[in-house]
């Protein structure tokens, strides 16, 4: 029997929508069995599709945008708006078009011309049939939607839509160009700006860290920990050493949780031979599971300490607003524990993988750490960086002061670090030796680090044991400074060194923001080593698989 056709379209967002549908856990399998899914770029590679329903996350910033809506309502007989992006534009629709502008010339420079020179929800454009609405999406409401969806049979137009031209399988829009006559090779962003910067300014200091967490949805913590710092740096707040636990606990799970469905969701089906990791699970359910029994993990510690499994609510200045409790944090230590094993297992499927013999001589950097720990929160970074403006490039690149291209992440870390790995991924790390040379090991180093955190969250969590969890709330009452304070601060996200910089005036609110994230830096450096790998390759999935390897978040990278 036919199956109903779901296509899922993403537009202008942080794409945490869509990754928060992995959150339905054992119900995306039966999402995947039960429909038949003709496009989800996050997931499969790109073809013409038709479809009977289609699912859209992101508001539109394009004419490009709105002829893709039309063509979308034109094939579909239903259509769902899954988030506040798609429902309202978000916080971001609070710009508008007149000050978008001016915002850009402050970001970008006096000369740069705006992608997106509107950013308007889906509904000002098309009818939309159903809404899911939340940032993240209302999962309760998204399953009821499903339900009905499938007690019947849903009948469509059959014509089939071209959606853009995006690589698939990233976080965010970039194109791939590849000119193997000439030698030449390169990802160019595709990505509209939301102007984040921008929109903090004049706003709430306390807000910040809050809407900086909606720069991307897979490492909302990262930014919004940064944030805090930055604020808090600025502020000479000094976070208590509970305080300090909790949130490399909550850092490192974001990091699991983060390397994890990049592993299964966008690197694994390449090295199956499948296009999509819809059909890797059903062929591989084991495998399948042994990532949600992983991710289950990691979402409790991010529910628990930080208030959600996706946009953290619960942490504040100083600290945190309600700290978790103690039987809660050892029952996470038991399923850490549980799972210990199906990381192992993990390392051991992506050491098998036959990986590009890619040699490159890009200097690797990860932050420094007081407490010779490995690198994570806090941190420091002996040098600037510096931000460059790329013509006809909605993302900046991040480099040295003096210009050197470097790149950061897993196997930056594990090259700056791997002594200080804990025991088993140690182990791991000495039994199969990434090689750093070769950027196609990035994802063997993300397996360690899945290990090496989940070992690292059941140290913490027997270290705070000892303290009293109330030690970790934050600060009510807040001075603010009597003249303009300027405060920044470091942390490794899941892809590397994060920068956030922050400037408060003495009424508390920001003038000036600034924000470095880990793939503006990797974009520098994907693109030198896709000019080596494009010397000796004329395979385009060997290409695609690069840019994979770098985990790029084209979302963070624009913000």
């Amino acid at each position: 029997m036919a199956k109903t056709k779901v296509a899922i379209f993403d537009l202008t967002g942080c794409e945490g929508c869509q990754f928060h549908l992995f959150s339905l856990d054992e119900l995306l399998f039966d999402f995947f069995q039960d429909f038949e899914i003709t496009n989800w770029r996050l997931l499969s590679e790109k073809e013409r599709a038709d479809f009977d329903v289609a699912i859209i996350e992101g508001a539109a910033t394009t004419k490009d945008d709105i002829n893709l809506l039309k063509k979308i309502r034109e094939t579909s007989k239903i259509v769902v708006a899954i988030g506040a992006c798609a429902i309202t534009g978000n916080i971001f629709a609070q710009l508008p078009k007149e000050r978008r502008k001016k915002i850009a010339e402050k970001i970008y420079d006096k000369n740069y011309k705006l992608k997106a020179e509107f950013l308007e929800p889906v509904e000002n454009f098309i009818k939309v049939d159903a809404k899911v609405p939340g940032c993240p999406p209302d999962l309760e409401i998204f399953k009821k939607i499903l339900a009905l969806l499938k007690k019947e049979k849903i009948f469509s137009k059959i014509k089939k839509v071209a959606p853009p031209d995006f690589t698939a399988k990233i976080e965010g829009h970039g194109v791939l160009k590849i000119n193997f006559k000439e030698k030449l090779a390169a990802f160019e962003v595709e990505e509209s700006e939301r102007l984040v910067e921008g929109l903090l300014i004049k706003k709430d200091f306390l807000q910040a860290p809050f809407i900086a967490s909606r720069i991307c949805g897979i490492c909302p913590i990262a930014h919004n920990l940064c944030s805090w710092a930055a604020l808090e740096d600025a502020l000479r707040v000094e976070p208590s050493q509970e305080t300090i636990i909790l949130r490399k606990m909550l850092l490192a799970s974001q990091i699991i949780k983060s390397h994890l469905l990049h592993l299964f969701f966008l690197v694994l089906p390449d090295y199956a031979k499948m296009k999509s990791s819809i059909s890797l699970s059903k062929k591989y359910p084991a495998e399948f599971h042994l990532m949600l029994n992983l991710k289950r993990t990691a979402d409790e510690i991010m529910k628990w300490v930080g208030g959600s499994s996706a946009f953290p609510t619960n942490t504040m200045l100083g600290g945190f607003k309600k700290p978790p409790s103690r039987d809660k944090l050892f029952s996470i230590r038991d399923s850490i524990f549980e799972v210990l094993d199906e990381a192992q297992d993990l390392i051991n499927l992506f050491s098998t993988f036959e990986t590009p013999n890619l040699r490159v001589n890009t200097r690797l950097a990860a932050l420094t750490s007081s407490e010779k720990s490995y690198p994570l929160y806090p941190g420091a970074f002996p040098e600037e960086l510096r931000e460059l403006i790329i013509k006809n490039s909605t993302a900046k690149l991040g480099v040295s002061k003096e210009g050197e291209v470097i790149k950061v992440g897993s196997l930056a870390r594990l090259s700056c670090a791997s002594k200080l790995l804990n025991p088993k991924a140690k182990a791991a790390f000495l039994k199969f030796q990434p090689d750093f040379s070769n950027p196609f090991y990035n994802n063997l180093a993300q397996a360690i680090e899945i290990l090496h955190f989940l070992e690292e969250t059941a140290n913490l969590i027997e270290e705070i044991s000892k303290k009293s969890l109330e030690g970790s709330r934050g600060i009510e009452k807040i001075t603010l400074p009597k003249k303009t304070a300027t405060g920044s601060a470091y942390l490794e996200a899941p892809r590397g060194i994060l920068f956030h910089k922050s400037e408060i005036n003495p009424q508390g609110k920001i003038i000036d923001y600034n924000i470095i994230p880990p793939t503006q830096i990797n974009l520098a450096s994907l693109q030198k080593e896709m000019q080596e790998l494009v010397k000796f390759s004329k395979s385009k999935k060997q290409f695609r698989q690069l840019i994979r390897a770098f985990d790029p978040c084209i979302t963070c990278a624009v913000h």
